[in-house]
């Protein structure tokens, strides 16, 4: 078998200011023609590479006989055994695992924008234990978001923040692979991952500086139903994209056991309900934390000025209330990296001094709540309708809330409040794609 490796080894090099993935390029998929005729095959073990990829080629083909709607007839590349080819299975890529004397298994899917139909994602990404990255934004996915937990294996992502934003066409050197050519012709703001690669020039293959353990679920635009699993906080997601689909219920507290790894999460759009959970408050390494158009209720809690990293928070459009937490707007200063803070749409009712500065500065968006003084504000009668509704939630804290050790560290550097554009961060670039 070609041991030149699909696109990636999938060079999962995640950069925090440069959202780039090698994608394979539009001409070559569009003009990648395949027999629609059906061919009998019966695949045995030596026909592939190892075991793993045996085991991935009935994943692949009970997941492509659901598939019910595929304008671009990629599913026709998904036959025969050279799942690692550069021509066939389009959407599928391979790495060799550290540690596993370099064998290939599927690393990375990326379906975006082919605009598949499916019932369903489960019995599939779940199915591919060797997953690192899932981005199949703009696509017609139903059933509900697949669970992860038991997807085990990490890669190492490197986050440095001073790469810069263009079309990728790089060679790397990856360990065991020799050098790896990645070239996007068709996607403007892509995700590169790399895991374990060789820096240009060097002897042997080390990692990153900055490294961490880190997965991407990337579900943008789908027809997504259903509650987000309950155990999704142990899935260690770095990268989690679910907007603009018909997810119901509440953000399961179980989100706290990613408060080491999630760096964004995008639940923008959906119809997501109950309180604002305490445990979204406890993820102090997440830039973006956006839930906004969504029926969340409930005052913001305490645990919200333990967001040391938050550059993005984006609350709006939901049925929130209380005083903003002055607690929550000093992130804007020497305690976080707060950029910009939207909870417009809301039913918030005062803010406090270091909020009232953030409104004078365009940091903080309150307009259409409840907030007397201001303008911009609902009617009056709009506002006691509200807040005459039982409320179930519990009251705001007046307590200091107790912040994990990370956050506490951070909270005692400078922080540094840096405008970016949208398109620096993953989730959001891929939120237009």
């Amino acid at each position: 078998m070609d041991n030149h490796l699909k696109s990636p080894l999938i060079s999962l090099l995640l950069f925090c200011t440069a959202t780039t993935v090698a994608y394979p390029a539009c001409s070559e998929i569009l003009s990648h023609k395949v027999s629609k005729h059906f061919v009998s095959y019966s695949p045995q073990p030596r026909d592939f590479p190892n075991e793993q990829l045996y085991r991935a080629y009935f994943v692949i083909q009970r997941f492509k006989n659901t598939i019910t709607g595929d304008p671009k007839n990629i599913t026709a590349t998904w036959t025969g055994h050279d799942i690692c080819g550069k021509t066939s299975y389009v959407g599928f890529y391979c790495g060799a695992l550290p540690g596993r004397d370099n064998k290939l298994t599927v690393t990375a899917v990326i379906l975006n924008g082919y605009n598949l139909h499916a019932p369903r994602l489960h019995g599939f990404v779940d199915q591919l234990p060797d997953l690192a990255l899932f981005h199949a934004a703009s696509n017609n996915f139903g059933g509900d978001v697949p669970r992860l937990a038991g997807l085990g294996y990490m890669y190492d992502i490197s986050v440095s923040n001073d790469h810069p934003i263009h079309t990728l066409i790089d060679t790397y050197g990856a360990q065991g692979a020799g050098s790896i050519n990645v070239v996007s012709q068709c996607v403007t703001a892509t995700i590169n991952f790399n895991f374990h690669l060789g820096i240009p020039g060097s002897k042997e293959g080390k990692h990153s500086t900055g490294a961490t353990d880190a997965k991407a679920l990337l579900l943008n635009h789908n027809n997504l139903s259903g509650p987000l699993p309950s155990n999704i906080g142990f899935s260690k997601l770095s990268y989690l994209a679910l907007a603009n689909n018909k997810l119901t219920g509440p953000i399961p507290s179980s989100i706290i056991h990613l408060q080491d790894s999630l760096f964004e999460v995008l639940l923008l759009n959906n119809q997501l309900s109950g309180c604002l959970p305490h445990e979204l408050g406890m993820l102090t390494k997440a830039a973006v934390i956006d839930a906004g158009m969504n029926q969340l209720t409930g005052p913001i809690p305490s645990s919200f000025s333990c967001l040391s990293s938050v550059e993005q928070l984006n609350l709006a459009g939901n049925r929130l209330y209380g005083q903003v937490p002055d607690a929550l707007c000093k992130l804007a200063g020497p305690a976080g990296r707060l950029a910009n803070l939207t909870l417009s749409g809301n039913y918030f009712t005062s803010v406090g001094p270091a909020c009232a500065t953030l409104i004078k500065d365009g940091v903080l968006d309150v307009k259409n709540n409840c907030i007397p003084g201001l303008a911009n504000q609902r009617r009056a009668a709009e506002c006691a309708a509200f807040q005459s509704q039982p409320k179930t939630c519990p009251a705001a804290s007046t307590t200091q809330v107790t912040c994990p050790a990370a956050a506490a560290m951070d909270a005692a550097a400078p922080g540094e409040r840096k405008v970016r554009d949208y398109s620096s961060y993953v989730t959001y670039a891929t939120l237009h794609d």
